[in-house]
C-alpha cells in the first residue's frame, strides 16, 4: 500500500513536470543555479547572437532555448546534473567547425557551448601541453611557438580542439583528463567516441619538438592531372615510417572554374624534401609554399569559406590508386558543372580533398594505446585513400536547389568505386554528413566496446537519451 501511494505520488509528480513547458524549465533552473550565475545566454541578447555568429557553418548555428557557457569543470558538473535532472535535450559545441544541421548546435534543447574554455597551458619539464576544449588549434599553436614545441592537431587554425580529438581518435599523442586512471576501456573509447561518453573538459597532450612548418599550396594546370595523381602516388607508396612529409590534393571549384592543387607539408621546416621530388618536377601556375612558425603557415589552410556560409561535407574511402582518383574528379567536374546549372547565380564551392591514411598513422596509435576506429584492417594490406567532398553555398535558398545535386554526387563516387572494386567501408566521423552512421564501420568489437563502456560511466543514458547533437551509438 505505502509502494502504491508512493508511486502515485511519483506519477503525478511526473505529469507535473511534463506538463510544464521544457524550455521555460530547462532554462530557468540553469540560471537560477548559483554556480551558473551570468553563464547561461538568452535569445536576443548580445551574448547570445555572437556565439551564433562563431559557428563555421550557418548550418549547425541552431537557435537553441538558451545557451550555457561554463568556464570551469564545476560549472560543466552544474549543468550535466541540471539537464539530468530536468530531462532536457542538449546539443555540444566545442570549437563549432562541424557541417550539418544538429552536429554541435540544437534548436529544440539547450546547447552546452565550450567557447569560454578555451585556454592553453604547457608545462616545460614534462612536455605535456594542457587544452581545454573550446581552444582552436591555431591558437594552441601560436601559444607553443615560444617553447619551440608543437601539439599534434589540426591543419586549419580554426578547427575545435575538442571535437577534433574526440571525433578522430588517431590523435596517438593523446592524452585524456586522468588518462589511464580511468581504465584503459574508457581511455581506448575516448578516441574517436566522439559526445558519446561525457564531457572532455581537458586534453592533455605530449608535444613533439620543433614549431617551424614548411608548406602551402601549389597550383597545376588542369592538364596536369594525371602527373600530380602519380606524383601523390609515389608520394604515398614510397613515404618512409614516422615522415615529417605531408601530401594532399585538392580539387577545386568556384565560379572562376576548375582548378588542382597539392598541399605539401613538412613538420621539420625543411624546403623541398626529397619526398616531394615528383611534385616539385611539375610545372606549376602558382604557389603559397613558404616555412615560418606552425601558426603563421596554416591559416592558409583553412579554405575559402568564411565563418557563417551553408557549409556541407561527406567523405568516403578507397584504395590506392589512379582509377580511383581519376573516379572522383571526373565526377567532381559533371557534378559541380550541374550544381552551376542549377543555381547559376549562385556563388557556391566545391572542395575534394584526396588524403592517405597510411599504415605508420595507424600503427602510432596502437603503440599508444589505440583507438575505437577500427584501421587496423583497413590498412593492413597498405595505405588507402580518404576523400572529403565539402559544398559551401552564400544562403539557403540556393543550398535548397545545390545540395541534393551533391548528394547525387556522392552517391555518384560510392557506387563507381564499388563497381571498379575500389570501394572501402570506412567513413571519418569528422568528416562525415548527418546520414552517414560512422560508428556501424567501425567494426563489432569496437562497437561494442563503445556500448560497454557507455553503460558503464552513463548508468542513465544521458549522453544517449538527452544529447541531440552529433553522432549516437
Amino acid at each position: 500500500m505505502k509502494f502504491a501511494v508512493a508511486a502515485s505520488l511519483a506519477t503525478l509528480a511526473a505529469t507535473a513536470i511534463a506538463c510544464q513547458d521544457p524550455h521555460r524549465v530547462c532554462c530557468e533552473a540553469l540560471g537560477a543555479d548559483k554556480q551558473l550565475r551570468g553563464k547561461v545566454l538568452s535569445p536576443g541578447s548580445v551574448g547570445y547572437d555572437a556565439q551564433l555568429n562563431t559557428y563555421y557553418s550557418a548550418n549547425a548555428a541552431q537557435h537553441a532555448w538558451c545557451m550555457v557557457m561554463p568556464e570551469s569543470t564545476k560549472d560543466v558538473q552544474a549543468t550535466v546534473k541540471i539537464l539530468s535532472k530536468n530531462q532536457c535535450p542538449f546539443g555540444i559545441k566545442a570549437g563549432g567547425h562541424s557541417a550539418f544541421k544538429g552536429s554541435s548546435g540544437i534548436a529544440e534543447g539547450v546547447t552546452v557551448d565550450f567557447g569560454h574554455m578555451n585556454s592553453t597551458s604547457y608545462n616545460p619539464d614534462t612536455g605535456i601541453v594542457s587544452i581545454q576544449p573550446g581552444a582552436r588549434w591555431g591558437s594552441v599553436y601560436e601559444f607553443l611557438n615560444p617553447y619551440d614545441v608543437a601539439a599534434v592537431g589540426a591543419r586549419t587554425s580554426v578547427v575545435g580542439v575538442g571535437g577534433f580529438t574526440t571525433g578522430g581518435g588517431q590523435l596517438s599523442w593523446l592524452f585524456l583528463r586522468r588518462g589511464r586512471e580511468l581504465g584503459d576501456y574508457l581511455w581506448k573509447a575516448q578516441k574517436g567516441g566522439s559526445g558519446n561518453l561525457g564531457f572532455v573538459t581537458r586534453i592533455d597532450q605530449e608535444t613533439v619538438k620543433g614549431s617551424q612548418l614548411w608548406g602551402g599550396f601549389t597550383g597545376y594546370e588542369l592538364s596536369e592531372r594525371d602527373s600530380v595523381f602519380a606524383a601523390y602516388l609515389d608520394f604515398v607508396e614510397n613515404t618512409e615510417e614516422n615522415s615529417p612529409d605531408q601530401a594532399i590534393i585538392a580539387l577545386y571549384y568556384d565560379f572562376t572554374g576548375f582548378s588542382i592543387r597539392s598541399i605539401l607539408t613538412n613538420n621539420k621546416g625543411i624546403a623541398n624534401a626529397p619526398a616531394f621530388d615528383g611534385f616539385l618536377a611539375l610545372p606549376n601556375i602558382s604557389s603559397t609554399v613558404t616555412s615560418g612558425p606552425i601558426s603563421e603557415i596554416i591559416p592558409q589552410f583553412t579554405g575559402p569559406t568564411p565563418l557563417g556560409l551553408y557549409a556541407n561535407w561527406f567523405t568516403g574511402m578507397a584504395t590506392n590508386n589512379l582509377e580511383a582518383l581519376t573516379i572522383i574528379d571526373d565526377l567532381h567536374h559533371k557534378y559541380a558543372t550541374m550544381m552551376q546549372a542549377a543555381a547559376p547565380n549562385s556563388n557556391f564551392s566545391t572542395l575534394v580533398e584526396l588524403q592517405p591514411v597510411t599504415n605508420t598513422m595507424v600503427d602510432n596509435s596502437v603503440k599508444r594505446g589505440g583507438n575505437i576506429l577500427g584501421l587496423e584492417r583497413i590498412v593492413k594490406d597498405g595505405p588507402v585513400l580518404m576523400w572529403l567532398v565539402s559544398l559551401t553555398v552564400d544562403t539557403e535558398e540556393n543550398q535548397k536547389v545545390i545540395l541534393p545535386i551533391a548528394r547525387e554526387f556522392i552517391d555518384a563516387i560510392n557506387k563507381a568505386e564499388k563497381k571498379a572494386g575500389h570501394w572501402i567501408d570506412w567513413i571519418y566521423l569528422n568528416y562525415a554528413w548527418k546520414d552517414e552512421k560512422p560508428f556501424s564501420h567501425y567494426g563489432k568489437d569496437n562497437i561494442k566496446l563503445l556500448h560497454t563502456v557507455s553503460k558503464k560511466y552513463d548508468h542513465d543514458g544521458v549522453f544517449q537519451k538527452l544529447r541531440r547533437t552529433g553522432f549516437r551509438l
